[in-house]
C-alpha cells in the first residue's frame, strides 16, 4: 500500500470515530432528557397525591374541597370535563355535587337512581369497578342494550367508584370530547388510586358538615327554649368540644369519658354522674365511667351487673329519657316496676345512649341535695347532649378498634414474615403426612390396597425378568370377627385388628409387606422365596398365633384365620389376578373347616367358574319363573290332622334339570338373589293354596314360607307381601312367614317394624331353627313371634338322648309362657312324634308324616287326608 493511501484511510477512520462519539453523546443526552421528564412526571404525581392527603386539613367545607380535588386531578391528567356524583344507597338517589362539562349542563337537585339506569355512572356503581369507556366499548355495550344514551356523546369516558367499607358512596368521572385527548389504563389506575385518598377526606368533611349542621340547627332550637339560662354559647361550645374529642384518636378512653363529664358539668350540675354500656350478648351493664360523692366503695357499687329492676334498666327498657323525683321513684317501687330507692336520693335523670338505632348504654345524673333538682329543661338538654355523646362514644370505639386492628395487622405481618420458613416446613410435613395417609390404612397404619397392588405388580415384573425370583401372596380373613363386633362392639373389633396388625409385622421378615385391604382382610407379600416351605411356615405361625385367645376390655376373645396362598407364576401378568386367586384359595380354606391355609390350584379356579356359571343360570331362572314350591305337611300331633304346609324352594331348570336346594341356595344367599327367589316362592305358594281352597274346600289350611334374613332389613317387605296377597287373592291369615334368629341380631329396629306391620296385616310369624342362635332368649319378649320351630338337631333320635329332651322341654315351656305355639321339625319316627306330643309340642313335620311334595302330589295328599277325616 502506498503511503498516501494509508494516510487517507487513517484520516477517514478518525472522522468516523469522531462522528460515532458525537452520536453516542447525542443519544446519551436524549436518555437523560427522557429520564428527567419521567422524574418530573413522577414528582408531579407525588405532589398531587400529597395534596389530596392534605385537603381534609386545609379545607373547611365541601364546597372548597371539590374544586381543589378537580384542580389536583387536572394536574395529573387532562380533566376539562369533570364531575363528582354522590350515591345514597338507602334512599337510592344521586346528587351531582361538583360538575364541569363543555357541552352538558349540570343535573340539578336530588335525582332518583332509577332515572339513571343504563348510564355509565350506573355501570360503575353496580359493578363497584373502575371503567374506561372507549367509543368501541361504548358501541358494543349500546348494541347489546347494556347502556342508554345520556347527554352529548363524547370520545373517552373514565369513571371510578368512591368506596367506603366496601360500599359505593359515589363516583368520580373524567370525560373527553376531543379525539386528541384519550385516556389509557395508567390514567384509570391513577384516578382509582386518587379516589382512595379522596374518600377518607370527603367522608370526614361530610361528617363534620353534617355534625355542624345538626349542631347549628339543634342549638338554634335550644337557644329559644333556654334563653333565660343564657347558656346558648356555652352549649354550642360544649357540643363542639364533644365533637372534637372524637377526632383526637391519641386520647385514651378514660380521659375521653372524663372530658365528656367535664363538658356536661358546665351545662348541668353533674357531681354524681356515670356512663354505663349495655352488653346485649351477656345482658349486662358495665360502668365505663362513674363519679359519686356519697359512695365510699365505688368499685363495688359500680361493678358490672346483670340487668335487674333498677332505674338505669328502666331507661334501657323504655329507650327514652327518665326524669324522677324521690316520690316518683317510690311510686315506681310500689307498682313493682323498680326496686326501692335510696333514702338520700333527691332527683334522678337518665338518658339512653343510642346510635343509629343501636342501644349503647345509659348516661345518668343524680342529686342528693334538695337545692339541686333536675327539671324538664335539664332533661331535654341532657337528651340532646346524649345524641352527640353516643356518636362520640361510637366513633371513639370505632377509632380504637381501627387502631387496634392496624396494630394487630402490623404485628401479624411481622409474624407472618417470620413464620414463612416455618410454614414452608409445615407444608412439606403436611404433604408428607398426606402421602402417608393416602398410602396407609388409618386404623392399623399398614399399607393399603393401592400400595400393596403396586408392590405386587413390581414383584410380578421382577419375576418375569429373573427366572430365579419367586414370591408368594397370603390372603388372610379372620374367622368369627363379626361375632366380636356384634357382641363387644366395633371398638373391640378395632382393638383386635390393631393387635393382629402389630403381631403380623412381628411374624414376617422386614423385607416382606403386610397390608390391610379393609374390614378383617389382610394380605402379605413374601418376596425372594428360597422354597415354598417358607410361605407355609409363615402361614402356620400366623394360624397358630390367631388360635390363641385375646383379652380385650377384660373379655377373652377367640378368633382364627383362614389363609389362601398363591405362588408366583409366569401366567400372572397383573396383581389383581394373583390377589383374586389367593382370595379364592382363602374361601376354600374356610369351606374346608377354617383355621387352616390352602394353596390355589386350577381346580379352585374351575370351582369359581362353576359358581359364576351357576349364578348366571340362577339369574336367568328368576326371570323365567323356574323356581317352584314343594310342600311338606304340618300335622297337629294330638289328632294327626293336617293344618298346613311349609313351602320349600325347588328349581326345575331348563338347562340343569331338577336342582335341589343345597345346590343353589347357598350361592343365592351369598349373591342376595335369594330375595327374589323367596318372593317368587311366596307368590306361587299363595296362588296354589288359594286354588286348593277353591277347588277342594279346604279353606282352613295355611302355607308357611321361608324368608332370608336380609328380607327383613328391607323397609318395603310389608308392601311386597301385601301386593302378593292382593294378586293371589289369599287372605293374610292363611300365610305364615319364617325367619331365622340371625335376622333378630342385626338391624333390630327395622326388623321389629316390619314384623309389626306384617302382624297388623294378619300374617303370622314363625321363628325357624330355634335353639341354634346366640341371643334368642333376649329377643323373644321383644319381637311379635307366634310360633317357635324346634330345630331338627334336637329332635333327631330324641328318645335316645336325655339332653335333647331337656332342651325341647325348656323350649316348649318357654313358648307356652310366652303364649306361642311350637312346631317340631325333622320327625322321622312314631317314637319321635309321640315323645314330642307328651312334651306338649303342638305341631310337627318331618319324613315320618311326608316328604316335601310337588303340587300334584300335595293335592293327592290333601284329598287323601280329607277322605280319611270324613271316614274316621
Amino acid at each position: 500500500m502506498k503511503p498516501e493511501t494509508q494516510q487517507v484511510n487513517t484520516t477517514q477512520a478518525a472522522e468516523l470515530l469522531i462522528r460515532a462519539k458525537e452520536a453516542s453523546i447525542a443519544d446519551l443526552s436524549g436518555n437523560v432528557d427522557f429520564l428527567e421528564k419521567k422524574n418530573a412526571d413522577l414528582q408531579a404525581r407525588y405532589t398531587a397525591l400529597f395534596k389530596l392527603n392534605q385537603l381534609s386539613q386545609e379545607c373547611n367545607d365541601l364546597e372548597s374541597f371539590y374544586p381543589q380535588v378537580h384542580s389536583t386531578i387536572a394536574s395529573l391528567m387532562t380533566a376539562k370535563n369533570f364531575f363528582i356524583v354522590l350515591y345514597d344507597q338507602t334512599f337510592e338517589t344521586l346528587e351531582f355535587v361538583y360538575y364541569l362539562d363543555e357541552k352538558d349542563e349540570k343535573p340539578s337537585g336530588i335525582i332518583d337512581y332509577q332515572d339513571y339506569d343504563g348510564s355509565f355512572t350506573n355501570l360503575v356503581i353496580e359493578s363497584k369497578q373502575p371503567l374506561l369507556l372507549t367509543p368501541e366499548l361504548e358501541k358494543q355495550l349500546f348494541d347489546n342494550y347494556k347502556i342508554k344514551q345520556f347527554g352529548v356523546r363524547g370520545t373517552d369516558w373514565l369513571g371510578v367508584p368512591l368506596l367506603q367499607n366496601g360500599l359505593v358512596i359515589g363516583t368520580i368521572t373524567i370525560q373527553s370530547y376531543d379525539e386528541k385527548i384519550r385516556y389509557n389504563e395508567n390514567d384509570l389506575n391513577l384516578l382509582t388510586f386518587a379516589a382512595q385518598h379522596i374518600v377518607g377526606a370527603m367522608v370526614r368533611l361530610q361528617d363534620q358538615q353534617r355534625l355542624k349542621n345538626a349542631v347549628n340547627a339543634r342549638t338554634k332550637e335550644l337557644m329559644a327554649q333556654i334563653r333565660e339560662r343564657e347558656k346558648s354559647e356555652l352549649l354550642q361550645e360544649s357540643l363542639y368540644r364533644i365533637s372534637e374529642l372524637t377526632t383526637d384518636i391519641e386520647l385514651d378512653i378514660d380521659t375521653f369519658y372524663s372530658k365528656v363529664h367535664n363538658i356536661i358539668g358546665q351545662l348541668i350540675n353533674a357531681k354524681n354522674f356515670f356512663i354505663a354500656k349495655y352488653e346485649k350478648e351477656s345482658d349486662t351493664l358495665s360502668f365505663s365511667y362513674y363519679v359519686d360523692e356519697k359512695t365510699s366503695n365505688l368499685a363495688k357499687d359500680f361493678k358490672p351487673r346483670k340487668l335487674s329492676n333498677r332505674y338505669s334498666e328502666l331507661v334501657l327498657r323504655r329507650r327514652e329519657t327518665v326524669l324522677l323525683t324521690y316520690q316518683d321513684m317510690m311510686s315506681l317501687h310500689l307498682e313493682g316496676e323498680t326496686k326501692k330507692p335510696q333514702d338520700d336520693i333527691h332527683s334522678w335523670l337518665g338518658v339512653p345512649l343510642i346510635y343509629s338505632g343501636q342501644l349503647l348504654g345509659v348516661m345518668v345524673l343524680q342529686s342528693y341535695y334538695y337545692k339541686t333538682t333536675y327539671n324538664q329543661q335539664d332533661a331535654e338538654l341532657l337528651n340532646f347532649v346524649s345524641n352527640h355523646v353516643s356518636a362520640a362514644i361510637k366513633r371513639r370505639e370505632l377509632a380504637d378498634f381501627e387502631r387496634r386492628s392496624h396494630e394487630l395487622l402490623e404485628q401479624q405481618v411481622k409474624l407472618r414474615t417470620l413464620a414463612l420458613e416455618d410454614e414452608i416446613t409445615h407444608r412439606k410435613q403436611a404433604e408428607k403426612l398426606l402421602k402417608h395417609t393416602a398410602a396407609h390404612d388409618s386404623l392399623t397404619g399398614l399399607p393399603n390396597r393401592t400400595v400393596f397392588l403396586d408392590l405386587l405388580n413390581h414383584a410380578i415384573a421382577c419375576a418375569k425378568r429373573k427366572d430365579d425370583f419367586s414370591f408368594a401372596v397370603l390372603f388372610l380373613d379372620l374367622d368369627r370377627f363379626k361375632v366380636v363386633n356384634d357382641s363387644l362392639g366395633h371398638h373391640a373389633g378395632d382393638v383386635l385388628l390393631k393387635i393382629i396388625a402389630r403381631e403380623l409385622l412381628a411374624i414376617v421378615r422386614k423385607v416382606d409387606t403386610v397390608a390391610r385391604l379393609g374390614g378383617d382382610e389382610f394380605v402379605i407379600l413374601i418376596e425372594d422365596l428360597k422354597s415354598n416351605n417358607e410361605a407355609f411356615e409363615v402361614a402356620q405361625r400366623i394360624t397358630a398365633f390367631l388360635q390363641q385367645p385375646f383379652t380385650i376390655d377384660n373379655q377373652l376373645v377367640y378368633t382364627g384365620t383362614s389363609i389362601g396362598i398363591s405362588f408366583s407364576n409366569k401366567r400372572y401378568s397383573d396383581a389383581d389376578t394373583m390377589l383374586r386367586d389367593a382370595d379364592t384359595a382363602m374361601y376354600h380354606a374356610k369351606d374346608n373347616g377354617r383355621g387352616r391355609y390352602e394353596v390355589f390350584d386350577d381346580s379352585m379356579h374351575q370351582k369359581v367358574q362353576n359358581a359364576l356359571s351357576l349364578e348366571a343360570d340362577i339369574r336367568e331362572a328368576i326371570g323365567w319363573q323356574e323356581f317352584i314350591p314343594y310342600f311338606q305337611p304340618i300335622i297337629k300331633l294330638d289328632n294327626q290332622k293336617l293344618k298346613g304346609f311349609e313351602a320349600l324352594a325347588r328349581w326345575q331348570s331348563t338347562k340343569r334339570g331338577f336342582v335341589y336346594p343345597n345346590d343353589f341356595i347357598p350361592l343365592a344367599e351369598e349373591t342376595d338373589l335369594i330375595k327374589e327367589i323367596d318372593i317368587q316362592i311366596i307368590e306361587k305358594s299363595c296362588q296354589q293354596l288359594k286354588h286348593w281352597h277353591d277347588e277342594l274346600g279346604c279353606d282352613d289350611l295355611y302355607v308357611s314360607c321361608n324368608l332370608f334374613s336380609k328380607q327383613f332389613f328391607s323397609t318395603s317387605l310389608p308392601q311386597d307381601i301385601e301386593k302378593v296377597l292382593k294378586r293371589t287373592g289369599l287372605a293374610p291369615h292363611h300365610l305364615r312367614v319364617e325367619l331365622t334368629e340371625r335376622a333378630l341380631l342385626e338391624n333390630a329396629e327395622i326388623v321389629l317394624t316390619n314384623m309389626q306391620a306384617l302382624k297388623n296385616m294378619g300374617v303370622k310369624i314363625l321363628l325357624d331353627d330355634f335353639g341354634t342362635g346366640y341371643s334368642s332368649l333376649g329377643y323373644l319378649h321383644r319381637f311379635p313371634i307366634d310360633v317357635l320351630k324346634i330345630d331338627r338337631s334336637f329332635i333327631s333320635n330324641v328318645d335316645e338322648h336325655n339332653n335333647n329332651r331337656a332342651i325341647i322341654r325348656t323350649i316348649v315351656d318357654l313358648a307356652n309362657n310366652l303364649q306361642m305355639s311350637t312346631v317340631g321339625e325333622g320327625i322321622e319316627s312314631l317314637a319321635d312324634a309321640e315323645l314330642l306330643q307328651q312334651m306338649d309340642c303342638v305341631y310337627g313335620q318331618g319324613y315320618y308324616f311326608a316328604k316335601p311334595m310337588s303340587s300334584q302330589d300335595t293335592k293327592d295328599y290333601i284329598i287323601q287326608k280329607l277322605y280319611y277325616s270324613k271316614n274316621v
